[in-house]
């Protein structure tokens, strides 16, 4: 197990991640929520109804605090709309949960997401806990405090930064996530060690085969690299101003890929199809050397991930590129890593990735 601060202030906390099993976890949040007046406990339903420990967490809740209630979400990307947040939003409320009450998440990223704006809306805002399930949620969405819902015109558009008060990483729940979504957490892990950790990246490339088949040894090593290199950018700058912008690395093309196949491409899976694209429009703009292209390549294939850029990368999904969060004018802020463990930020005009964006795998 490992235990990582997250140094901000009056909103301060730990993130805890291991083979913690269900007891240690509800004795956890227990600790972190305190007097609350009641739990409002956001599950993925797809992990309800595969996992067992979702229930046995239910129950350990219930025992410990004097009010729980549940809520099943859809599963994934589904439950982050308009409409599944005002049901959340609705149901809390009918069930007469108040200011003092807290919420816990139990799920992938897209449950964080979900559940974590949900806490900061109602009432103007609830404290709220999270219980990551998935290894994308463990090492990206459930640390830093950014919490989000889609629309129709692109992903995570509308949110808020918004704090946990714990999150608590049990990997056990890993051993029944699919080798697709294992693999497609990865790829965050992979960003990790580009932008700022060359050792991690250099172990990623010394591991073989892909995560479902490494030691918890070597894979509890990966998420508290990775959890370390986003705890100390956001703690840098936590409102994204400035430095926490490197944590898009890829995202900037990946959320427009990700957007324009419907949700068919997992999130990680887009978002290291964008690393791709980032590190050869780098190649372009004289920043990135050719062989980091190369080498990363090979590491995201060896973890199964999707290296063809090009079946994604078109003139439709580019368009999405326009309504992106870091969009500033006619500009948007891109990131580049000129080597592993360094990363910069760097305008890019809209036109040029109209243009050469298509172009960049012929």
């Amino acid at each position: 197990m490992f235990t990582i601060p997250v140094p901000l202030g009056d909103r301060s906390y730990n993130v805890m991640m291991g083979e913690l099993g269900v007891a240690a976890v509800a004795d956890a949040l227990g600790l972190a929520l305190g007097n609350t007046s009641g739990v409002a406990l956001l599950v993925d339903g797809a992990l309800a109804k595969l996992n067992p420990r979702v229930q046995e967490l239910t129950d350990a809740l219930a025992a410990r605090f004097s009010r729980v209630a549940r809520l099943d979400l859809p599963a994934g990307e589904a439950c982050k709309s308009f409409a599944h947040l005002e049901t959340t939003c609705e149901w809390l409320a009918a069930q007469g949960f108040d200011r003092g009450a807290s919420l816990v998440a139990v799920g992938g990223g897209a449950t964080s997401d979900h559940a974590g704006f949900a806490a900061a809306i109602y009432l103007r805002g609830i404290a709220f806990a999270l219980v990551p399930t998935t290894l994308l949620a463990m090492v990206d969405a459930s640390v830093g405090g950014k919490t989000a819902v889609d629309l129709r015109a692109g992903k995570n558009l509308v949110g808020a930064f918004y704090q946990p008060k714990v999150v608590l990483g049990d990997v056990a729940f890993l051993d029944t996530l699919p080798p697709r979504e294992l693999a497609a957490g990865m790829a965050e892990v992979v960003k990790a060690g580009l932008i700022a950790d060359a050792a991690l990246f250099e172990t990623l490339e010394a591991l073989t085969g892909p995560a479902h088949t490494w030691s918890r040894e070597d894979l509890l090593a990966a998420i508290a690299a990775a959890v370390t290199v986003k705890v100390a950018v956001v703690t840098e700058d936590e409102r994204e101003t400035g430095r926490r912008a490197i944590l898009n690395f890829g995202h900037t093309l990946g959320h427009a890929m990700e957007t324009a196949s419907n949700y068919k491409l997992l999130h990680g899976e887009a978002v290291g199809l964008g690393m791709l694209a980032a590190l050869r429009l780098g190649q372009e703009q004289g920043i990135t050397p050719a062989s980091l292209f190369t080498r990363t390549a090979a590491v995201l294939e060896k973890l199964g991930l999707p290296t063809d850029v090009a079946a994604h990368l078109h003139a439709e999904s580019i368009k999405h590129v326009e309504v992106d969060k870091k969009r500033r004018s006619e500009n948007i802020r891109f990131v580049f890593v000129p080597q592993p463990g360094d990363a910069v930020l760097q305008d890019v005009p809209l036109t040029t990735l109209r243009d050469r964006g298509p172009q960049l795998f012929p």
